[in-house]
């Protein structure tokens, strides 16, 4: 099966657009990143979709411009509209982070798309990025929700972010390139290891594969499948006793403490995690330390104490009642 077809198969079987979908593609000008674009434009008759292309200059490397004009040249030959966006501020920023990077392109692309009305965002995430992100939650600490790695569907804050190549290796993108005589962008920043996934790439995981385990990425992508499956079983589980037992109204939850503590402590936590989703809108800060300190306050502190957690959500404990409230 050629990258084409196998990248078709993965939109359909994931239903990630359908007829009649604005796509905005990020495109960096990078490999993966021009090889989704082409892809794409390959199958839009297919799909019956339509591609606008967004690029984001972070304005941090000397080649930016030259990255943001390959870029537009790609979208003139291809004849598809195109957004671009600078980053505005000083330019004399040594080193941002890559979680700071990786918002202000999403920030971007979500404007495009509500600008356009565009039903997805399209991003080029592989199945090495993938196994790079498992490995570096991993490492960070993570518990299913992290070690699901990237999914190939998510919504953000309302947006729909897809991955097509989700299950595309790095090197079946770099023989496509090679067979189309397709022309991309070397970023130098990726030969670098201040970020951490870049340290992991061409450090950590070269290391791994020569002193231990050389089939580490398919390990890592295994690893992914099975914490999104399990995590999302819990999640099904979890949302239904959510629904039967708990009291939610817009600004607070309360939990009837007898029939949370009988359910299984993995439920008992992936509840506490919903409820704060319920008023904070998302569990982005929830770390496990948060949910291990109301553990405690439900073992060892007596009635009446609080416990503060992100987002200004307080955690009340009463005598038959857990309420949580902002």
């Amino acid at each position: 099966m050629d990258l084409s077809a196998k990248v078709f198969q993965a939109i359909e079987n994931g239903r990630l657009t359908k007829m009649g979908d604005t796509i905005v593609v990020g495109v960096s000008g990078g490999p993966d990143s021009v090889a989704l674009l082409h892809i794409l434009y390959g199958l839009r008759h297919r799909l019956g979709i339509k591609l606008h292309v967004a690029h984001f200059n972070h304005r941090l490397r000397p080649q930016a411009k030259r990255d943001e004009d390959f870029v537009k040249d790609l979208a003139k030959r291809l004849s598809l509209p195109m957004s671009v966006e600078r980053r505005k501020g000083r330019l004399k920023i040594l080193l941002a982070s890559e979680d700071q990077a990786r918002q202000w392109r999403l920030a971007f692309f979500t404007k495009v798309a509500r600008q356009t009305k565009a039903q997805a965002i399209a991003l080029a995430h592989t199945q090495n990025d993938l196994a790079e992100t498992v490995l570096m939650r991993l490492l960070r600490g993570s518990g299913l929700l992290g070690l699901r790695g990237i999914l190939s569907e998510h919504q953000m804050k309302g947006t729909k972010l897809i991955r097509p190549l989700l299950a595309v290796a790095r090197s079946e993108i770099q023989q496509y390139l090679k067979s189309h005589r397709l022309k991309f962008c070397h970023d130098l920043s990726n030969e670098q290891t201040h970020y951490l996934r870049n340290k992991i790439r061409l450090k950590l995981i070269p290391y791994l594969v020569k002193q231990y385990n050389s089939n580490v990425y398919a390990v890592l992508v295994d690893l992914a499948d099975i914490s999104r499956t399990d995590y999302d079983y819990l999640l099904k589980q979890a949302k239904q006793l959510f629904k039967e037992k708990v009291a939610s109204f817009p600004t607070k939850v309360k939990i009837n403490l007898r029939s949370f503590l009988s359910c299984h402590l993995s439920i008992r936590r992936m509840i506490l995690r919903l409820a704060f989703e319920h008023l904070a809108g998302d569990f982005n800060q929830l770390a496990f330390t948060h949910i291990k300190e109301v553990e405690d306050l439900l073992q060892n502190r007596p009635a009446g104490t609080l416990v503060h957690w992100p987002q200004g959500v307080r955690i009340l404990k009463s005598r038959k009642e857990l309420i949580l409230s902002v």
